[in-house]
């Protein structure tokens, strides 16, 4: 309900187009969740940029409850929301939110006889909206406004406000607040005024009070990433995290912090209001009235290991890495049988009217220069060793770039993982590693405290090496400097592990989210209720915003590994076993079976074909009779004749009366068209051709 007067000067800003739009919400349930849908239907689902919200509850616990929901959907739409209290609300429950950072106006009469609760509360809200309306009329910011009013409205002392429509005057009444249960009456004086200039009348000697805000004592323990020390004072995760939480709620002396493992029972104690380190939440805490935790939890940990890969000692045949000694044997055993199948194949293959090509010698340098890449002048001629090499080529090929290409990826850190990925994993390889935990960390007490027939039960009961910190055990695993064979693994706090990890490239971790626990802030009970849930709201608020992620990746999302540190040396390069590089061998032995497969169809083609000329020859020619020819042609190394309608060839050794003069057709004056007297002397074995010898 809005006075006539209010509801104009509304209008005449609704008819100006004004984008910034005032409504009072009149709330007047006590049931929290209605409370909740009226702020919402007024704040989200209409165009409204402020809010003035109206209290004309008395109900214990509805001004707390309304200021909570105000607050947080101020937050959620970034909009200005007036609240604007009954007038006899109990200044105890608006003090906790003056640090949310709500624009909160309190008004208090002296005496309540003045009018009743209806007319007081609907006339404070006409004079609030009249006084902004008249305020943007003149062009004056929000932000200016409310600056006037919280200097001229402090706690302790009271005050109203009234906007006088017709000379557009807004007057401000205060005096000291007096005791109102005594029902003694205190006069009311002007004191401040906003004319039609909107000129500010306030004294010069009033200035704005800033509201103290509760000091708590913090407690704590140097522990990566969440408190370190640096030079004039303290940083990490938790630092991070409070200068969050604490803004406008409360404040905090770092240099009085307390430092300790025993920061939790600090808090137990009351020696300690508030952990700046995260503690986590068992069953043995959830009744202990001494301390709150958070409701919300900041993140999970859990158990993990840290350890590093093994590392191989430099020696004289380091060269030889990453292939294995019986990837090297496979090589050299390739290589003379190889070598060995190119000879042997040349060698034997069928046609040896021509010289073999490849000699013990030159079969050797061209596979070791196939193995190389190397190039050959020489080439093959028979269809077996051409098939051979084709193929030695390409397994050649294929050798070098896998080799090569691995070779280069194999140079470059890969920061390899721990031979195994858990608890289980590292119970198993327990013989080949040396335990190292803190004895009074809580990982070590949430293993032991596990059933006896559980893996993290039985490591934690080995027993284990106890070192003093975890900065103790990096240095150890990093250095391995245990004495014995047996290299030394860390077991502690997940999210500690996973930051010495990610800092350092010869740490590894293992294990994600194994005996997985809440981590929470602890609060001490003395603490005011307000307080204890406003920290709560904005812990909340930081997860929803995702801000709580934000901070944790800021510390555990950064490598620190330089580039130089990125390469390795032969030593820790990844050995290349045989069955990485069967393949390559596989296509040898192929090549090595392909080949005597295609000397055996030589043989077998050779065989038919002599068979064929065979069936070709002449049965009516007879041994050592001579018979007349006609030399059809002439080359340098013979004559082809004609005899009985075959073709025949007789060498220029078989011409000459006398072989060893070398004589040739031209010598004994033999021209193509003459007959010549030639003698049949049977057929050759081996190739099955006749053979004819010149009569001198």
């Amino acid at each position: 309900m809005l006075v006539d007067d209010v509801g104009a000067r509304l209008n005449i800003l609704f008819e100006r187009n004004i984008t910034l739009e005032f409504r009072i919400s009149v709330v007047n349930s006590s049931n929290s969740p209605e409370i909740r849908q009226q702020l919402y239907e007024t704040t989200l689902y209409s165009p409204v940029d402020s809010t003035v919200y109206m209290i004309v509850s008395k109900q214990p616990g509805f001004a707390s409850s309304i200021l909570k929901e105000a607050v947080y959907l101020s937050m959620l739409k970034s909009s200005a929301i007036w609240i604007v209290p009954e007038l006899f609300l109990d200044q105890s429950e608006i003090l906790p939110f003056y640090a949310t950072g709500a624009s909160i106006i309190t008004f208090r009469l002296p005496n309540p006889a003045i009018a009743n609760d209806a007319q007081l509360n609907m006339s404070l809200a006409s004079d609030v909206i009249s006084h902004f309306i008249a305020s943007y009329e003149k062009n004056v910011t929000n932000a200016t406004i409310m600056e006037k009013i919280f200097m001229t409205t402090t706690v302790g002392s009271v005050s109203i406000m009234h906007f006088n429509s017709v000379d557009r005057r807004l007057d401000m009444f205060a005096a000291d607040l007096m005791s109102v249960d005594s029902g003694s009456a205190t006069n009311l004086t002007l004191y401040a005024t906003w004319n039609e200039s909107v000129s500010n009348s306030l004294p010069s000697s009033r200035t704005k009070e800033t509201l103290k805000l509760p000091v708590l004592r913090l407690a704590g323990d140097l522990v990566k990433p969440y408190l370190m020390g640096v030079s004039g004072g303290y940083s990490g995760y938790s630092i991070s995290v409070l200068e969050k939480i604490s803004k406008d709620l409360f404040t905090y002396d770092l240099t009085s912090l307390k430092l300790g493992p025993n920061y939790f029972e600090l808090v137990q104690k009351g020696e300690a209001d508030m952990t700046v380190n995260l503690v986590e939440l068992t069953t043995a805490h959830i009744n202990d009235t001494r301390v709150s935790f958070s409701e919300v939890p900041l993140m999970s940990s859990g158990v993990a290991a840290m350890g590093r890969s093994a590392i191989k000692e430099v020696d004289f045949l380091s060269p030889l890495y990453p292939l294995t000694w019986n990837v090297w044997f496979a090589i050299i055993a390739a290589f003379i049988i190889l070598s060995a199948t190119l000879y042997l194949t040349d060698k034997i293959s069928p046609n040896d009217y021509k010289r073999p090509k490849f000699s013990v010698a030159k079969a050797a340098f061209f596979v070791y220069s196939s193995f190389v890449m190397s190039k050959l002048k020489s080439s093959a001629v028979k269809p077996s060793s051409r098939i051979f090499i084709l193929i030695l080529w390409f397994a050649s090929l294929m050798y070098c770039t896998t080799y090569g290409t691995n070779y280069f990826f194999l140079l470059i850190r890969t920061n390899p993982n721990l031979p195994f990925t858990n608890m289980q994993g590292l119970y198993d390889e327990r013989d080949n590693y040396e335990l190292l935990m803190v004895q009074n960390s809580t990982e070590y007490a949430l293993m032991r405290a596990q059933n006896s027939s559980s893996v993290y039960w039985k490591l934690a009961a080995s027993p284990p090496t106890f070192v003093p910190s975890i900065e103790a055990a990096a240095n150890i695993v990093k250095n391995s400097t245990l004495p014995g064979r047996k290299k030394p693994i860390y077991i502690g706090d997940e999210l500690s592990v996973n930051y010495y990890a990610a800092g350092v490239c010869e740490l590894k971790s293992a294990g994600k989210g194994e005996l997985s626990r809440s981590m929470h802030i602890v609060l001490s009970s003395s603490l005011d209720k307000n307080l204890i849930s406003n920290i709560n709201n904005r812990i909340q608020e930081l997860s929803d915003r995702g801000e709580l992620e934000q901070i944790k990746n800021n510390y555990w999302s950064v490598l620190l590994c330089s580039a130089s540190e990125n390469l390795i040396t032969y030593s820790e390069l990844t050995e290349v076993t045989i069955d990485q590089v069967a393949g390559i061998f596989m296509v040898l032995a192929g090549a090595f079976v392909l080949s005597f497969l295609v000397v055996a169809m030589e043989y077998i083609g050779y065989i038919i074909g002599l068979q064929v000329q065979r069936t070709r020859a002449d049965p009516d020619l007879e041994f050592n009779k001579a018979y007349r020819a006609l030399v059809t042609s002439i080359t340098p190394t013979g004559v082809y004749v004609k005899l009985h309608g075959e073709k025949e060839f007789i060498p220029n050794q078989m011409l000459s009366p006398d072989a060893s003069k070398g004589m040739t057709a031209s010598d004994l004056q033999i021209s193509c068209g003459s007959m010549i007297e030639i003698t049949y002397l049977g057929n050759d074995p081996a190739e099955g051709y006749r053979i004819f010898h010149r009569r001198g």
